[in-house]
């Protein structure tokens, strides 16, 4: 649905992540600027809990078919884990404890959302691995991603388990609880060819409205300087290209031009035309996870010296293969062994919000041999999962702010009053005002968990990594 889109990766994630930029002139309190309105504020947590239970319930409840409930059970995970990751603390264990449709119970901490998840993920999982010989016909025509076919399900449970894991990496208690799970994934099996990758497939991609007809956003300039950057071939595939020979006011521009992230925008149709969009359309199908992701998973787990199935290297090559191949574009080869080419410095197409400080990040392509370039290998992985992942803005968001990486521009206009710092970036999402008129009990338990006030500068409990210097 356009608006759920919008409200939860394209002007949120997205923005976070480096991808998207915002080009409408009249939003002044936006996500992007670190000062939402209330009403933008329920959606990415009201919304998404309150939309999710009834369906969930329906089927917890009503239907005793183990399939059935492992992939409910599988949705809610994945949808949820999205949920917690914006905000820290959010209700959970208490929601189905409940008798009534209330949604107004006790929150779980962080830590206590991801030990519940890992283990429902479990049961899932065995159900899953119970059921391998069920026809695809049995929900073939309910499902639009895998069309029925338990044993890709089982994967993606997998992978999605392998993601939850490396989440936890900089969590000192919790490092070889992260070894174990990730390669308990692993050996069960996970995603490792685009033939499994995880497409939603649906009738009318109303997403596309966003950029095509709305003309909301642009890319944003990260992505895009990483990319032009490395001249990376798959920019054909993602973006389109824009022509800009007003030179007057306009930087000339023949190619791919992103857009900067927090600008108070001038007028809207003077940056529409002069910023390359995603290439999207109504026939497209929305991407939940793809081999490339989960490869790179891998290749930074080999990289901790955790069992992988592959050397951190090999399998961060083979990441790189498999995006070029999702993609249809060739050279993977020429691009893995480059070891010169870095991302560009920002240009900005109205000259406005040029970079002059020069590019954000100095790292090359190829892998370099040896354990003093440990951090350095662990910025390729994110930076080229980063890539793999677009548009999976609140996924991308979630990893920069695990690892650091990669290294995003500021906000131009960060209005948060001094809440966030611009150096470090938002950390997470504040609750929404009808928690606080509506939950007041509850929340206010949640907000004492949080371990900082409810504002975007306070980090989660997985988000451990010391600040790098800006």
């Amino acid at each position: 649905e356009e608006h759920r889109f919008q409200f939860v990766e394209s002007i949120v994630g997205c923005p976070y992540a480096g991808y998207n930029g915002k080009t409408v002139d009249t939003w002044q309190a936006t996500f992007e600027n670190y000062n939402p309105s209330a009403d933008w504020r329920k959606v990415p947590f009201v919304d998404m809990i309150s939309d999710t239970y009834p369906a969930y319930r329906a089927i917890i409840n009503g239907t005793e078919d183990v399939v059935a409930q492992a992939l409910a059970k599988l949705f809610r995970i994945a949808i949820m884990q999205r949920v917690t990751d914006s905000y820290g603390p959010i209700p959970y264990t208490q929601v189905m404890a409940s008798k009534t449709e209330s949604l107004e119970v006790a929150y779980d901490t962080q830590e206590e959302v991801y030990t519940a998840m890992f283990t429902e993920l479990d049961d899932v999982i065995a159900s899953l691995q119970d059921n391998l010989s069920l026809p695809s016909d049995a929900f073939g025509r309910y499902d639009g991603v895998y069309s029925g076919n338990i044993s890709q399900w089982l994967k993606f449970a997998n992978s999605l388990k392998l993601r939850m894991a490396m989440r936890l990496t900089y969590v000192p208690e919790m490092k070889e609880e992260a070894r174990r799970i990730a390669e308990e994934a692993v050996t069960a099996g996970v995603i490792t060819q685009n033939a499994d990758n995880a497409f939603l497939k649906v009738e009318e991609n109303r997403a596309a409205m966003v950029f095509n007809n709305w003309n909301d956003q642009r890319v944003g300039g990260d992505i895009i300087s990483y990319m032009n950057g490395y001249k990376d071939p798959r920019r054909e595939k993602m973006f389109t290209t824009v022509k800009v020979t007003d030179q007057e006011t306009w930087m000339e521009v023949d190619g791919y031009a992103g857009i900067r992230i927090g600008i108070d925008v001038r007028t809207k149709d003077e940056m529409i035309g002069a910023y390359s969009k995603p290439i999207i359309t109504s026939t497209s199908p929305y991407m939940w996870m793809n081999a490339a992701e989960i490869t790179f998973l891998r290749a930074e787990g080999a990289l901790w010296g955790w069992n992988m199935g592959g050397e951190a290297k090999d399998l961060y090559n083979q990441a790189i293969a498999l995006s070029f191949e999702q993609y249809g574009v060739t050279g993977a080869d020429t691009y893995t062994a480059n070891t010169t080419d870095m991302p560009q410095a920002y240009d900005d197409p109205q000259y406005e919000y040029t970079d002059y400080e020069g590019p954000r990040s100095t790292i090359t392509i190829a892998w370099e041999e040896g354990d003093n370039y440990f951090e350095r290998n662990l910025e390729r992985i994110i930076t080229q999962k980063w890539i793999a992942n677009f548009p999976l803005g609140v996924e991308a968001w979630s990893e920069y702010r695990r690892t650091g990486y990669p290294h995003l521009l500021p906000v131009i206009k960060n209005k948060s009053g001094g809440a966030i710092d611009t150096d470090h970036m938002i950390r997470r999402l504040w609750y929404p005002p009808i928690e606080y008129s509506e939950n007041l009990s509850n929340i206010k338990l949640a907000t004492g968990m949080l371990g900082g006030p409810d504002n975007g500068g306070t980090r989660l409990w997985w988000d451990k990594k010391p600040y790098a210097n800006p």
